[in-house]
């Protein structure tokens, strides 16, 4: 079990592991939408690592008394992209999650680090190490909660940008209904029978992944 002794509902933890979060996944997506020519996402000031210019107020009001939350959506343009748009669509919505799955390997490799170096005895350097592991909890939960092929999750428009146009074009009706399906998902836990086997298992592989390299 990945990072057992790790306890979520602590609130400090929690908040600022989901700002990090939040954080480098719309700046994912804004970053390569920018680099493939769009200039929305820099002209909206979110190009940046500042956790403010992500947060959106009630979802961060969420993560804080609910079971889950979110950020203020990145906008771009597609029509600005430099070759196949439909290509540039697929990759600047999947580098959200992709920028949470990286997050967590860098942090998983402090974390084994930390751990190597013996630093857990003293309140601070506990106090550190905790919130690592919850860095590289979260980002990993975010990451796969976000691939979910449920509008308005990025996993929904990556498989509809895969799809060939006249199956995308049938989706669209369905789109709305989305947020209510994800609603519901959450709130009867399915996410936890989608998510977490996912996340035990990759958590352990990322762990000993970096342990064999340290």
């Amino acid at each position: 079990m990945l990072f057992s002794g790790l306890n979520m509902d602590d609130l400090l933890f929690r908040v600022i592991a989901f700002l990090i979060a939040i954080t480098v996944h719309e700046l994912g997506h804004a970053y390569v939408a920018y680099r493939l020519g769009d200039p929305t996402p820099k002209r909206e000031g979110r190009i940046t690592l500042n956790p403010i210019a992500h947060m959106d107020l009630l979802g961060t009001l969420m993560i804080l008394f609910g079971p889950f939350g979110w950020a203020k959506p990145v906008s771009f343009n597609p029509h600005n992209f430099r070759g196949n748009k439909r290509v540039g669509k697929i990759l600047t919505t999947i580098a959200g999650p992709l920028a949470n799955f990286i997050t967590a390997i860098v942090f998983c490799f402090l974390l084994v680090f930390f751990y190597n170096l013996g630093i857990e005895d003293s309140a601070w350097n506990t106090f550190v190490l905790r919130l690592v592991e919850a860095v590289v909890s979260l980002n990993l939960i975010l990451g796969l909660f976000n691939l979910l092929p449920i509008p308005p999750l990025d996993g929904y428009w990556i498989v509809r940008d895969i799809l060939p146009q006249r199956f995308a074009h049938k989706l669209t009706p369905v789109e709305k209904y989305g947020p209510f399906v994800l609603l519901l998902v959450v709130f009867f836990g399915i996410t936890s029978y989608l998510i977490l086997p996912i996340y035990y298992a990759l958590g352990d592989l990322l762990l000993g992944m970096v342990k064999g390299l340290l």
